[in-house]
């Protein structure tokens, strides 16, 4: 029986992520709307990653300090639905001020997106043991928010779409105040220098954080240059939307099997599956010249973004030290995700305009050979690093 709880917690997820796509869908084809190009956009895009891996640190600090992120939540989506409603009713204005806008919107979702399952982490476990079920809605309020938007924006344009995302947020304000903060710890230990040291001189930790930058690049890059390319083979706001929507329905199944598929395989198989299955995804990209097919290629992100989200929580559990479970967890997403988003756009943005897009996507594809072959020293070191917590030689 699921608990109490567990039913807001849906509403809320599916809510959330609904707004969040209005957004993060919708900004490529409203910056290109404005007639900004790949590199320009990708130089505004390249904004909000910076803006996530700085909230994402400010929040978990906060969190930890304040024992609290119920409260951090309910500031961050009204300050979300407040700059994404001042976002698209802006027309005209200079880079800067889209960049800005576009860097405080983006950072938001990003960081809450990372602070609800943190969230759940920390409450009881009966609610901890629903987190997979509960992500598998987001999915679906993200999927369901891709074509809402596309319906909104035909009707009241990107401006309605602004207002819809301020009365969403209000409504899933409502239904959070019922929902139970995290459990207070009078003893958590808080980020320091001395945690940084510690992680960054653990070669296990480095490789895996370096292989996850590879893999999430490759998923920045789907998200970016991938609807670039399809922008530029004039494919249609609904084709668009209709990519975003597959590719988050397809990670329903993937996160409800994330307990099995962990407790089969293990996080270092599933993250050489995900290598895999990215090189053969961008290979195929590269060679589409049809937007239909470009859709019909992102049914492949089944074996990506969720397996990587899945197995790198297991696989940074493993090898942090119980003091650092949590900092670990925060360091890592903000690298590995946050580096990759503000690197990726701009340097995929000024390929694009110089050698074409498939020739990008080509290399793209490289990455995925590279985390592939790099997943090999890193179960060396893991199995190591098990022996050597045990005692064996």
């Amino acid at each position: 029986m699921k608990n109490k709880y567990t039913f807001n917690f849906v509403v809320f997820y599916l809510l959330s992520y609904a707004i969040f796509s209005f957004a993060s869908t919708k900004f490529t084809p409203y910056l290109s709307e404005l007639g900004y190009s790949a590199f320009e956009r990708g130089i505004i895009l390249s904004g909000y990653a910076a803006a996530t891996i700085v909230m994402q640190l400010v929040f978990g600090v906060l969190s930890d300090r304040y024992q609290t992120i119920k409260k951090v939540i309910i500031a961050s989506l009204c300050v979300y639905g407040v700059v994404s409603a001042l976002l698209f009713s802006t027309q005209g204005a200079v880079l800067a001020v889209y960049f800005v806008l576009v860097s405080l919107s983006g950072g938001l979702l990003n960081a809450c997106c990372g602070l609800y399952d943190t969230w759940i982490l920390g409450c009881k476990e009966e609610i901890r043991r629903n987190l997979s079920f509960i992500k598998a809605f987001g999915s679906i309020g993200w999927a369901a928010g891709s074509m809402v938007a596309s319906l909104m924006i035909s009707l009241a344009g990107y401006r309605g779409l602004g207002i819809s995302i301020v009365v969403i947020v209000g409504l899933s304000l409502l239904n959070l105040a019922v929902l139970p903060d995290i459990d207070r710890v009078e003893a958590r230990t808080r980020l320091s220098m001395e945690d940084f040291r510690q992680l960054m001189t653990d070669g296990r930790y480095v490789l895996l954080i370096f292989i996850l930058f590879l893999l999430y690049s490759m998923v920045i890059a789907n998200n970016c240059t991938v609807i670039d390319k399809m922008i530029d083979l004039r494919a249609s706001d609904a084709q668009i939307s209709m990519k975003w929507s597959i590719q988050s329905l397809v990670e329903i199944p993937t996160y409800l099997a994330g307990t099995y598929l962990l407790a089969r395989f293990g996080g270092l198989k599933l993250l050489q599956v995900s290598s895999v299955m990215l090189t053969l995804q961008f290979i195929l990209f590269a060679g589409a010249q049809n937007p239909v097919v470009l859709i019909g290629v992102s049914v492949l992100q089944l074996f990506s973004a969720p397996i990587i989200l899945v197995a790198s929580k297991i696989l940074i559990m493993e090898i942090a030290p119980d003091k650092l479970k949590s900092s670990s967890q925060l360091i890592a997403l903000s690298i590995f995700s946050g580096c990759s988003s503000l690197i990726v756009p701009v340097v995929a943005g000024f390929f694009s305009e110089r050698i074409g897009f498939d020739f990008t996507l080509g290399c793209v594809a490289v990455l995925g050979v590279c985390s592939f072959l790099l997943t090999s020293p890193l179960g060396r070191l893991l199995s190591k690093g098990s022996k050597d917590q045990t005692g064996c030689l």
